[in-house]
């Protein structure tokens, strides 16, 4: 009898973790796929009324996805955007690049660099 209620408590428990690991994936699907949209939906606004200008490459960053953080000047006012870049471009920091940016939220910019450009 001992032996079959450890049985079912051994059987409860799995089930248990089992639902906290299908909660945990969810939470996380979920976060990365609103972040995913969050992201696409700025492109699109960019690409809808946009200038093109000229920035430079302050911080390049290759460790856990490619980021590179660029500054640039719109009206007298400086602005500092982060953007992702595909791995087949070669620049450092320093470099000069072109970019676009959104005339309704100039703080929103992509880089040549970036497949969506």
């Amino acid at each position: 009898m001992e032996n079959r209620i450890l049985k079912n408590k051994s059987t409860n428990e799995k089930i248990y973790i089992f639902l906290i690991l299908i909660v945990m994936g969810s939470i996380v699907y979920f976060i990365a796929t609103s972040l995913r949209n969050k992201e696409l939906e700025n492109i699109k606004l960019i690409k809808t009324d946009y200038t093109l200008t000229r920035g430079i490459i302050i911080e390049k960053h290759t460790h856990k996805g490619n980021s590179i953080h660029a500054r640039y000047k719109v009206n007298g006012k400086v602005y500092e955007g982060i953007d992702g870049f595909n791995e087949k471009y070669q620049f450092n920091e320093g470099d000069s690049l072109n970019l676009k940016y959104s005339n309704s939220e100039p703080n929103l910019m992509i880089t040549e660099f970036n497949d969506e450009y």
